[in-house]
């Protein structure tokens, strides 16, 4: 049986139809992980903010993999990495793996995803149930000694 080491989820995407088929998706993949959601690049600030905070010395839940979209209102997927590139720590940023999707056909916002050294992975939306599991197992399958 494969063993994944990812053990938690961020959707960071203003539309709730993607986000409940999202966490459908996931849900129904061969995984034990929990599964959070924001509505945009502030709104998932405010959370990471809320879920990094250390309790009694220890670090709490930091998701594994942040699904982030680029068109958003409040604070699109951009401002969201600049945010979080100034505001968290090396320690905390190497423990995330970022994906953006996007409906863009924009060369430009690819060109841009693939020089930022923050997104692992670039992704056209729709998801898929395959999609997810491709990205899972590029970034969180563990090796079998």
């Amino acid at each position: 049986m494969t063993q994944f080491s990812i053990k938690s989820v961020l959707l960071v995407d203003d539309d709730p139809a993607a986000t409940f088929i999202n966490k459908v998706f996931i849900r129904n993949l061969p995984l034990d992980v929990d599964v959070y959601a924001a509505t945009d690049g502030k709104d998932a600030l405010d959370l990471l903010d809320e879920i990094s905070i250390s309790l009694n010395g220890q670090q709490s839940f930091i998701p594994c993999l942040l699904i982030l979209d680029i068109k958003m209102p409040v604070m699109d997927g951009w401002e969201f990495l600049d945010a979080y590139t100034d505001r968290y720590s090396k320690e905390i940023k190497k423990n995330i793996t970022i994906v953006v999707t996007t409906m863009s056909q924009d060369e430009r916002d690819i060109i841009k995803a693939s020089n930022n050294p923050m997104i692992k992975e670039f992704v056209q939306k729709p998801l898929s149930d395959e999609k997810l599991l491709e990205i899972i197992e590029r970034h969180f399958m563990e090796k079998q000694h």
